[in-house]
């Protein structure tokens, strides 16, 4: 069952990675969406966006908790601190990168 979630949740991803507006297009794409396919893959960008800022913030995240529990050499608290920050920074990319995907799907939704 497992295995069938995570075939099927790739396949979204993949099918997500071909219709998504490749980052040097961004904003090409966003200055002449005209249609609500166009608004749609501009939110899917948005929403693969925040998707990877999530998982970068997690990384820093569990990072941060290896730098605290291991005391590396070095400054482990400023390394601690490094990570806590830009996990914070990465989850506030992702909520905003969400909001700007909802408003390209709303521009879809009103767009013919």
């Amino acid at each position: 069952m497992k295995f069938r979630i995570f075939l099927g949740g790739l396949a979204l991803v993949s099918l997500a990675a071909c219709t998504a507006v490749p980052v040097s297009n961004l904003p090409e794409s966003i200055a002449n969406a005209s249609s609500a396919s166009d608004h749609q893959r501009i939110a899917d960008f948005y929403m693969e966006r925040a998707a990877k800022y999530e998982a970068d913030a997690a990384w820093h995240e569990k990072a941060a908790s290896i730098y605290y529990a291991q005391r590396p050499k070095g400054d482990p608290v400023a390394m601690r601190e490094h990570c806590l920050a830009l996990k914070e920074r990465l989850n506030a990319a992702a909520k905003e990168s969400r909001e700007l995907a909802e408003a390209h799907r709303q521009l879809a939704s009103t767009t013919k």
